[in-house]
């Protein structure tokens, strides 16, 4: 009897074991596999280079006088913006470095003072040395935010040349007094002041020193098409129009003998 007793209470014991074993089988706290993940603004991105040349802002980049420095100046808009984001890039020797802030566009034209190096908290900077040029990144914010994209070159004339070229190579400038130039700054602005006469038929051009460039000199420059072409220079309050010659070998690339203007393009008088 004692047995058998004895028996039966551990069969009931193990069914009451198994029954709760199974409880918390089907009823413990699911454990997820799924990888927490943690959701990050991510920031709005505007196309570039989608607006009419005609409406977009002209815009310069200068060498300061002491070769440290560039300016990033918006001297006109033609499409609202409050303020510009710059994200500005170039070649430093065998390194890309950058550069990026904000310019407040309510009073034009605006600039900001970008150091072509780098300064520490105590105040020690480090200048970088063979400065190539690059690009430049503008996202303007106003009613309709617009981005626009273009190229800088950078140019220590060491060897005293006389003939330099955009990045592109679209633009050329020769004469001999660019000899004594120790600094040029060859860019591509976005838009161009004003309105000229005729169809404007290639990108904007700038040609900028850290020392005046005296008398004339020669430029050439291709457009996007052939026609009745003009080179055509922005002197700060109107266009100047210069004797213009195509190429023989090539229609949509003309020449004329220049002085130093702010902005340089060509036109279709069609």
């Amino acid at each position: 009897m004692k047995k058998t007793f004895l028996i039966g209470g551990l069969v009931v014991l193990g069914l009451t074991i198994l029954s709760g074993g199974g409880w918390w089988l089907t009823h413990r706290p699911q454990t997820s596999t799924q990888t927490p993940t943690t959701e990050k603004k991510k920031k709005v991105s505007v196309p570039v280079n989608v607006i009419d040349q005609a409406l977009r802002p002209f815009v310069s980049v200068l060498p300061t006088a002491d070769g440290k420095n560039i300016l990033i100046s918006v001297q006109s808009l033609k499409k609202t913006a409050t303020e510009a984001e710059y994200e500005l890039e170039y070649q430093a020797g065998s390194l890309l470095q950058g550069a990026f802030g904000t310019i407040k566009l309510a009073n034009l034209p605006s600039e900001t003072k970008v150091l072509l190096g780098s300064c520490s908290a105590g105040g020690a900077c480090t200048y970088h040395t063979e400065v190539q040029g690059g690009t430049l990144l503008m996202r303007f914010a106003g009613p309709e935010d617009y981005a626009l994209k273009t190229d800088w070159k950078y140019i220590e004339n060491k060897t005293q040349e006389t003939a330099f070229s955009s990045k592109d190579g679209k633009f050329q400038v020769s004469g001999t007094q660019l000899a004594k130039q120790k600094l040029l700054i060859i860019s591509n602005s976005p838009g161009y002041p004003g309105t000229p006469p005729g169809t404007v038929v290639s990108e904007s051009y700038i040609l900028a020193s850290n020392d005046a460039i005296k008398g004339k000199f020669k430029i050439s420059l291709r457009a996007k098409e052939a026609g009745k072409l003009k080179i055509m220079g922005w002197n700060g309050q109107a266009w100047v129009d210069f004797i213009t010659t195509p190429d023989k070998d090539d229609d949509k690339f003309v020449s004329a003998d220049v002085e130093l203007m702010r902005v340089y393009l060509v036109v279709n008088e069609k």
